[in-house]
């Protein structure tokens, strides 16, 4: 955890004080090369790395590397159950079982062709392996530690969600895959080892979500990534309940606690898609960084993370509000983060690290107190105060940004966004920069460009 400081800074008021010690609250570590997405165990936390074929282990107690063994050819991100890692191996179509604690080989299993991320189904009785590259899951036996079958899907299968159900019925025994060839989610039931179902969706999906445990919903959540929609079909039969247009390039969301809120990242329009399930439409669209991606919540469904990947940075979302809290930067390329507690893990693919952050405290800015905008012939005149607390780092400038997308950034407190359609009804919100993050928004009232 930052230890707490209280640093004076010069030629600024008090309230605007260093909070926690930014050195400590977002830091990275060495791996191996190409580092995937981390899984977290009760004391370490394990990264498999692409590109070497290792897998880290690092110290959640001291965040260090303790150690990076040689697994194989092309290591996916690993999943953890009942004390064992499940390693798919990629690049030699078999999955690893080691032994959590001392990292020992229990099992080499063969599977299908470029195996991806596993998931656990049936009350951990089995786990589902997606063979991307010859169409098809493996269902191994996770007692016996050895392949039980292999069961033909669509075409290209991206990674598969395990059901939830509500609390008049489970579904922990399906297992649904996106298959992006086909345009079809396949219903696999682990207990009777073979598609029950197809669902027909949009162009692309490759990856799904469900809706979470007790939320009385019982739906899965489809982004279709070729044609920019999401598809919400009933966890029991399949039945479609709706397609709605997102954003360019969707990935796999995230909800907050009780379903209520949707969050579809957009990697091609840059954007965040909050969807309402409930009335089937988009109520609000968060602008955040370059390729946004596929991201994981807070244990208690408060708060929401998500990557942007061409712009080396994680967005943090209150998931009750659904607005963007802060953007946080971390290495190159980095991929779905792990939560553990109050410390966020995030790999960074083109880095070769790890970076850990502490959420737990607010090292990133508040909003500005106020923020005004005026209309200008083609452009907006905006003007705003400082934020009443800089988190852990020095302000070193601000980005005003247009609802409709323009943006200025300055080291001012005061900019003209330009390039505005005459007419339009704009409203501007402005973030203060430091070199942790970008920092919480406040929002102008809506004015008209003459």
């Amino acid at each position: 955890m930052a230890v707490v400081v209280s640093v004076a800074v010069v030629g600024m008021p008090s309230a605007q004080a260093l909070t926690p010690s930014g050195a400590e609250a977002v830091r990275s570590v060495p791996v191996g090369k190409g580092p995937s997405m981390p899984v977290s165990g009760d004391t370490r936390v394990f990264v498999a790395n692409v590109l070497d074929g290792t897998l880290s282990v690092i110290d959640r107690a001291t965040g260090r590397t303790v150690t990076s063994i040689p697994v194989g050819g092309e290591p996916q991100p690993p999943l953890m159950s009942g004390g064992r890692l499940w390693l798919p191996l990629a690049g030699e179509d078999r999955v690893l079982v080691l032994d959590e604690a001392t990292l020992g080989l229990l099992a080499s299993i063969p599977v299908g062709h470029r195996p991806l991320t596993p998931v656990i189904a049936g009350a951990g009785h089995w786990v589902v392996v997606t063979n991307s590259g010859s169409d098809s899951v493996s269902i191994l036996d996770a007692t016996k530690l050895s392949l039980s079958t292999n069961v033909a899907v669509g075409v290209a299968p991206g990674v598969p969600v395990t059901g939830t159900g509500d609390q008049y019925q489970g579904f922990i025994d399906r297992v649904f895959v996106p298959n992006y060839g086909s345009g079809t989610v396949s219903i696999v039931d682990v207990t009777k080892q073979q598609v029950i179902g197809t669902v027909t969706v949009g162009k692309g999906p490759q990856q799904v979500a469900v809706s979470p445990p007790l939320s009385g919903r019982s739906v899965v959540y489809v982004p279709n990534q070729a044609d920019g929609s999401l598809t919400v079909f009933a966890q029991a039969d399949g039945t479609v309940q709706g397609t709605v247009p997102v954003g360019g390039g969707p990935s796999r969301p995230e909800t907050n606690v009780d379903g209520s809120l949707v969050f579809v990242p957009n990697a091609i329009d840059g954007t965040v898609s909050v969807f309402d399930p409930d009335t089937q439409r988009v109520v609000r669209t968060l602008r955040v960084g370059r390729e946004p991606s596929s991201g994981t919540a807070s244990s208690d469904g408060a708060t929401v993370y998500l990557p942007n990947r061409g712009s080396a940075s994680i967005n943090i979302i209150d998931a009750g509000a659904g607005t963007l809290t802060a953007t946080v930067n971390v290495g190159r390329r980095p991929s779905t983060p792990a939560i553990a507690g109050d410390t966020l893990y995030v790999g960074n693919e083109a880095s070769g690290t790890v970076s850990i952050v502490d959420v737990g405290t607010r090292f990133w800015p508040t909003a500005p107190r106020s923020v005004s905008a005026r209309g200008l012939k083609r452009g907006v005149a905006v003007r705003w105060t400082r934020p009443s607390s800089t988190g852990s780092a020095r302000i070193t400038g601000y980005v005003a940004t247009s609802s409709t997308g323009q943006s200025c950034r300055t080291t001012h407190r005061g900019c003209i966004i330009r390039g505005l359609r005459k007419g339009s009804r704009v409203s501007i919100e402005v973030r203060a920069i430091t070199r942790l993050a970008i920092g919480s928004g406040r929002t102008s009232r809506v004015v008209v460009v003459r």
